[in-house]
């Protein structure tokens, strides 16, 4: 399991993903985790959060906490965790890479 870091307003906090991740996106949210594209801000909290509890850190960090974010330091701090948090998803959902069937001598110029 990958674990990362995140800072947001001053506190480094720990996240993972995981399948406690995603179960706790939907608890969060009410909402599948599949199919989202996180395109809003609310949606982009709520795996931040769930992250940070999946990876049982002694710091908790809440929406709410975020939600108050007042200047645009920690606006930029938190769509950095974000990015780090999507990053995670990435790598954990990574379709292998296909290697591109060679041609076989005699399908060559078929159609």
């Amino acid at each position: 399991m990958i674990t990362k870091e995140i800072t947001i307003n001053g506190k480094t906090y720990p996240v993972v993903f995981n399948m406690k991740t995603i179960l706790g996106y939907e608890q969060i949210s009410g909402k599948s985790f599949f199919g989202e594209d996180f395109a809003k801000m609310s949606e982009r909290l709520a795996l931040i959060v769930a992250a940070v509890v999946s990876a049982g850190g002694k710091e908790e960090l809440s929406i709410d906490e975020m939600i108050n974010a007042d200047t645009m330091e920690l606006v930029q701090e938190i769509l950095e965790a974000y990015t780090v948090v999507i990053g995670m998803v990435n790598e954990f959902f990574k379709m292998p890479d296909v290697e591109p069937k060679q041609e076989e001598e005699g399908d060559k110029g078929k159609n």
